[in-house]
């Protein structure tokens, strides 16, 4: 696969990753029992699999490094904290004030991600 349709499958998968956790953070509010259909609980992994290696792919085709891009190692920071948020605003929060605000903290991370790789700037927004 070359490299600009790899970059177009990255960005592709990148939107669907996010659409699906915004999705399923809705759900988590109006139809808890849904989180737990088979659907649901494997098919983000499989999205992040592949999201996940067509960026480690990318970066190895363009030879760039996180050691000597800060641009991609905050995006790998951000990546981490995507996680994080996401993973306990889903799981652990259930009930708590305090749900709402760090499930959009895990939304923001995605869009600073996408500001950090078309600027390759660390902080896009200043």
């Amino acid at each position: 696969m070359d490299y600009q349709t790899l970059k177009h499958a990255h960005a592709g998968l990148a939107y669907l990753s996010v659409s699906l956790f915004a999705v399923r953070a809705a759900l988590s509010y109006l139809r808890p029992a849904a989180l737990h259909t088979r659907a649901l609980r494997i098919t983000p992994h499989l999205i992040d699999t592949a999201l996940l290696a067509a960026a480690i792919t990318l970066a190895v085709m363009a030879g760039l490094s996180p050691h000597n891009q800060p641009w991609l190692a905050a995006k790998l920071v951000a990546l981490l904290a995507y996680i994080a948020l996401a993973s306990i605003g889903l799981k652990r929060l259930h009930g708590s004030p305090w749900r709402a605000v760090v499930l959009l903290a895990a939304l923001a991370m995605p869009l600073y991600m996408i500001a950090v790789a078309k600027t390759k700037l660390v902080w896009p927004f200043i």
